[in-house]
């Protein structure tokens, strides 16, 4: 049986309507939630990929695929809509939930809510960085690859309210604001379709010596060639720093996944360092798919001062505009095929040089094109901040529309 705390228990954000309520009660795991393992099934429900962001989904709806043997799906268990999964990462990620009917590994801990519930709100309560931290704090030892067990999870604090109407009206809050980020994201997800469909359209398809489209103005047949990118473009190595290196000088260190350090601050010299400036372009030489890869570019355009490292490459247009030359690189899908096979992982310099370019003669043909594509990058980088806006705002609500535990006595 639950019990009130000691102190009232509200959140900072209460919803009009509920206001004068009785407070919000403190449960754990083990009074609200069941374990359930039903391994009762013919194996022709659909494999269920346990994920952070999207919770529990089949595995062909985010292109998951493992090979699981016949053998293997018998022992697996059935998930039910509602249900809630325990998974590896759940004291860094929180509790998934499933909207799914389906199986899923033996390994993870299914859970089952008692009694008249709303699953919605505890989908989004397991999800808040209070709750986590309540997961990670009262479990000792769990460290990453090992699960939380029922047992585990049955002592972690829960906070409810009183009423089945607050709770849905919560979810119903919170619900909205999916529905809203999930909208704007398709609206970003079609931008960026939008503009990798004019890469297609604004260049050369492999084996035609013209674009799809060509703009007003611009309709000479001989308009365009094709040379190898070493021809266009001077080439650069990244270098290794070494940790001794001088302070003085705040420089952006760019590695082959372009995440940048934090914090440190280097003295570089263009002598002895690859010191990219605007106007370049970086690829990404390294922790490629193997056999083929996908040139993964970066614009210097910013007055950022960025310090190129190993494994990857600085490349200075000298022929055409550089930001086209970007653009040439980015189009999807630019493959590069390997001269040895399915055994490289990486770009030499040799096999970058001699990457075909396709480019316009006339530079006011190349400008239209960037411009073209730079408008649509700016809608793009304008819909993601929308998107993180909104993201935020969720994050807000969720702090306020449930309440601090730490701040009773349970």
């Amino acid at each position: 049986m639950r019990a009130e705390s000691k102190s009232e228990l509200v959140p900072a954000l209460r919803l009009p309507e509920f206001q004068h309520q009785a407070p919000w009660l403190i449960a754990v795991g083990g009074e609200l939630f069941d374990q359930i393992s039903n391994k009762n099934h013919d194996s022709d429900l659909p494999i269920l990929a346990i994920t952070q962001e999207q919770g529990a989904v089949p595995r062909d709806h985010i292109d998951y695929h493992v090979t699981v043997s016949e053998k293997s799906v018998a022992s697996y268990k059935v998930v039910e809509p509602g249900d809630f999964i325990i998974s590896l990462r759940s004291f860094q990620g929180g509790i998934e939930f499933s909207k799914f009917l389906g199986l899923c590994s033996p390994a993870y801990v299914i859970l089952r809510l008692r009694g008249e519930q709303d699953p919605r709100f505890f989908k989004h309560l397991f999800k808040t960085q209070r709750f986590i931290e309540e997961l990670s704090r009262e479990i000792e030892g769990v460290r990453d690859g090992k699960m939380v067990s029922y047992k585990q999870f049955s002592t972690i604090r829960i906070s409810t309210p009183v009423e089945y109407s607050e709770m849905e009206r919560v979810a119903d809050v919170l619900d909205s604001v999916d529905r809203l980020i999930e909208t704007e994201t398709e609206k970003l997800d079609a931008l960026k379709d939008h503009k990798q469909g004019l890469i297609l359209e604004l260049f050369p398809i492999k084996g035609e010596t013209l674009p799809k489209r060509r703009f007003p103005g611009f309709q000479d047949p001989e308009g365009w060639v094709e040379k190898p990118l070493g021809e266009i473009a001077h080439y650069e190595n990244g270098k290794a720093y070494e940790k001794d290196i001088e302070e003085d000088g705040d420089f952006v260190v760019v590695n082959a996944r372009f995440i940048s350090t934090d914090g440190e601050v280097l003295k570089f010299s263009n002598e002895r360092y690859c010191i990219a400036s605007k106007g370049d372009v970086l690829m990404v030489l390294s922790d490629l798919p193997k056999g083929r890869a996908l040139a993964k570019c970066f614009l210097v355009d910013e007055d950022e001062k960025y310090a190129v490292n190993q494994r990857v490459s600085r490349l200075t247009a000298h022929s055409i505009e550089s930001t086209f030359l970007y653009y040439a690189l980015d189009r999807h899908p630019f493959l590069l095929a390997f001269n040895d096979g399915l055994n490289q992982t990486h770009l030499s310099k040799g096999s970058v040089l001699e990457c075909p370019i396709a480019f316009p003669l006339d530079k006011n043909e190349q400008a239209k094109i960037v411009a073209t594509l730079k408008a649509v990058d700016e809608q793009i980088r304008s819909q993601a901040q929308k998107v993180e806006r909104l993201q935020d705002h969720k994050q807000g609500l969720l702090q306020q529309l449930f309440p601090v535990l730490d701040e009773v006595e349970g």
